[in-house]
């Protein structure tokens, strides 16, 4: 079954009056988006929202989120709020946080050479002269550390499916990218999302995957056609594109390429229907558990952050 707010964000463009799935400089696209908003039964001359694929956004989660309120659903949410990728807040934040021994120790020797001439005085004057040098090389490490160690990034996710227990970190069970169309630059930015998700976990991987309304074969074809770093693609209308391929098809003489395209990305069961998606979120398990305390990783990171001052008690 297609999603219930479908026909609500299908429409065509004032300007031109082309369905807000096409693209205007693609006579295909806009052939194909005609017949999938007819099938849908979205009107003649029906408006489309000015920015469907936000629109979309959240009529997905305002959908999913009643379907299983003991889970968290949002959007634009980035993979290192959850306990599989938490590790990789850790040296962000120490970079962020890092601050050189130099100021503390060179107020604490100001406070040293301040005192009145004596043996204690004179041990206290050497004790952090010594230490100052020790940390110095501490210090040159961290920033030497700090030049070459690589900037990873993840994006963050359009809409997240996760567990949230108090006192521990929420486990990510799902995300989604979510593609009003598709370009070949936003499939590339899925495929990156995807393995970054797979190889920088530390867990269970989460189901990824991308949601679109893109009514051409080829471009669903670039995300679904086997590619391990997306799951599966998700149409917002399944039916109702399947009827629009099939009637283009039967009205074309000879072989339509994008017609063959459609049927196997079908039989392979690599673009689903918005009803799959449903079920995905409510198979997931009732009060999963988290195996990561709360603020352990960024316990660590404050660790780090706090030894130089706690030498500033000495």
């Amino acid at each position: 079954m297609p999603a219930p707010f479908a026909a609500s964000l299908g429409g065509y463009r004032a300007d031109s009056g082309n369905p807000n799935t096409s693209d205007n400089g693609d006579d295909g696209s806009k052939e194909l988006g005609r017949a999938l908003l007819e099938e849908m039964g979205v009107p003649e001359g029906q408006e489309g929202p000015a920015n469907p694929g936000s629109y979309l956004e959240q009529a997905i989660v305002d959908h999913l989120q009643p379907l299983r309120p003991d889970l968290t659903i949002r959007r634009s949410r980035s993979a290192i709020e959850f306990e599989q990728y938490a590790h990789l807040r850790v040296f962000p934040e120490f970079r962020k946080g890092h601050v050189g021994t130099a100021r503390q120790l060179g107020h604490l020797r100001k406070l040293a050479d301040s005192l009145p001439p004596s043996a204690t005085a004179l041990r206290l004057q050497a004790a952090l002269a010594t230490t100052a040098a020790e940390f110095a090389l501490q210090d040159e490490m961290s920033e030497r550390l700090k030049s070459y160690m690589p900037e990873e990034s993840l994006l963050k996710l359009d809409i997240t499916c996760g567990s949230e227990r108090e006192g521990m970190e929420p486990l990510l069970h799902l995300g989604l990218s979510s593609k009003w169309t598709l370009r070949t630059d936003r499939a590339q930015d899925c495929f990156s999302q995807g393995s970054k998700l797979a190889s920088q976990r530390r867990g269970p991987m989460p189901h990824y995957a991308v949601i679109t309304m893109e009514p051409r074969p080829a471009m669903l074809k670039i995300l679904a056609d086997g590619s391990g770093a997306v799951d599966y693609v998700y149409h917002v209308d399944l039916p109702a594109l399947t009827r629009a391929v099939e009637k283009i098809r039967s009205g074309k003489k000879g072989v339509w390429n994008p017609g063959i395209t459609f049927e196997r990305l079908l039989n392979q069961g690599r673009i689903r229907d918005y009803d799959d998606l449903v079920w995905a979120v409510q198979s997931i398990p009732v009060g999963a558990k988290s195996r990561v305390p709360e603020g352990a990783v960024n316990a660590v990171a404050h660790k780090a952050e706090s030894g130089p001052a706690d030498l500033a008690l000495f």
